[in-house]
């Protein structure tokens, strides 16, 4: 689309939705899906009947072939598709549809290379003054440290990589015997390995979308889990086991100082659509973890519990954060 073309009236506008659980164009159920891929199906599906009401030129595919074999054919693409079996595939489509100059929804290569990657991330909010746990990382054929970095207990997870794949109670190693251990488990499975200061603190998610590259705080999110640590697993994300309970926070102090913080980190990163980032609060601090691009906006999610407590519906989240997206690329006025 050349950047003079803009459209008055958002039905006109040829959308293409990107997901593994794209349903099948012309059909009007959800895709079955392996047991461990749990609520995604109907989360996807559900993301696909809104775009389709908002835009009736909605057509969907699961992989990114569609833009290579018929490049530029979409007016503005909604890509939910992470985590195809190729290093770095997150990073990929953002780079393609800026190489066809396709408006997307997300942010640049650049920025969404940098929230896939914990170690610069958390370089980027110690830079912006954010409080961050010490940390060290060590390559998937890298070599362990014989000695402890820091003082314990340690928490051991994949560098790269989200939805809490690889994380259980066994992540926490309270001593650097033990996070050898878990760190060699990971590089058996070819992870890049980050290893922080465990916080023994409560984990809030906080949902940021954008209009003209202000930020719209939604109330941050209290994660609860029953596992020791309140680690939160891929599968009490994915519902497929229970334990996870989200409480929406109402203390105005606790929201101030978060909103503050996230304020002074989007400076440093730019465009952005939708963001979520992620806190341990302690009784002293306030500890940046990460924060996240094209995170979960499914019923269940903690952006959509944080929408549903300032009455928006998951359609008006989605549509709010499409029409800004759209403005910011200039597809519409």
């Amino acid at each position: 689309m050349k950047e003079k073309d803009v459209y008055m009236n958002m039905k006109d506008l040829k959308i293409l939705f990107l997901a593994k659980f794209a349903p099948k164009n012309g059909t009007n159920y959800p895709l079955s899906t392996e047991e461990n891929d749990g609520i995604y199906a109907q989360y996807h599906f559900d993301i696909y009947k809104i775009l389709k009401s908002i835009f009736p030129n909605t057509v969907c595919a699961n992989s990114p072939d569609i833009l290579i074999n018929q490049p530029k054919k979409f007016d503005y693409v909604f890509s939910l598709l992470n985590r195809a079996p190729y290093k770095n595939s997150e990073i990929f489509i953002s780079a393609l549809l800026e190489y066809q100059k396709t408006p997307y929804l997300g942010t640049t290569p650049n920025i969404r290379a940098l929230a896939e990657d914990k170690h610069l991330a958390k370089i980027v909010a110690s830079y912006s003054g954010l409080h961050t746990p010490n940390w060290i990382t060590v390559d998937a054929n890298g070599t362990i440290p014989s000695c402890e970095p820091f003082d314990g207990p340690y928490f051991i997870k994949p560098r790269f990589g989200a939805s809490s794949a690889f994380i259980d109670e066994n992540s926490i190693a309270y001593d650097w015997q033990h996070a050898k251990i878990q760190i060699q488990i990971l590089q058996r499975n070819n992870l890049d390995v980050i290893i922080e200061e465990f916080v023994n603190g409560t984990y809030y998610s906080l949902p940021v979308y954008f209009s003209e590259d202000t930020p719209i705080f939604l109330p941050a999110v209290k994660e609860e889990s029953n596992l020791k640590g309140n680690v939160v697993t891929y599968r009490q994300k994915r519902k497929l086991d229970q334990g996870l309970n989200r409480v929406v926070n109402k203390n105005d102090d606790l929201t101030f100082k978060l909103n503050e913080l996230s304020s002074k980190f989007f400076q440093m990163i730019s465009p952005l659509d939708y963001t979520r980032i992620d806190y341990i609060v302690t009784k002293n601090a306030i500890e940046f973890i990460e924060f996240n691009i094209c995170c979960n906006l499914g019923k269940q999610s903690s952006f959509c519990v944080s929408a549903n407590s300032v009455g928006l519906t998951q359609y008006d989240l989605v549509k709010q954060i499409l029409i800004n997206s759209l403005k910011r690329q200039k597809v519409i006025i």
